[in-house]
């Protein structure tokens, strides 16, 4: 069997162990008062400006009643426009893969028998 001043020393040891603990973690709780302490004083020492929501809503809504008062309907020269942009960028495109500018794959004409 275990003697008697076995299980004391060990449980010496584990209050001790425990008092260390104890003792370390009211330090840290400590040092956390502190922060918090001094953070609360910087948030204290920030002006924020005052910010007037009415105002900026209705900016924003005279932006948006602008932008929409001055749309239009798309026409057939809008239409044309963008496919001949659609086919000038295909032909750019296929031109920087040639070249080797691209990142992609090249595509090589020569067949490789």
């Amino acid at each position: 069997m275990v003697s008697e001043s076995i299980v004391m020393a060990v449980l010496a040891l584990q209050f001790g162990f425990m008092a260390f603990i104890l003792m370390k973690l009211d330090m840290k709780k400590a040092e956390s008062d502190r922060l918090k302490k001094d953070i609360e004083q910087a948030l204290a020492a920030i002006k924020m400006p005052e910010v007037n929501i009415d105002s900026i809503k209705d900016e924003l809504l005279d932006v948006v009643e602008d932008l929409m008062a001055n749309m239009r309907i798309p026409s057939i020269a809008d239409h044309l426009g963008g496919v001949v942009a659609q086919f000038m960028q295909m032909k750019q495109m296929k031109m920087a893969q040639e070249l080797g500018l691209t990142g992609g794959a090249e595509q090589d004409d020569t067949n490789e028998d």
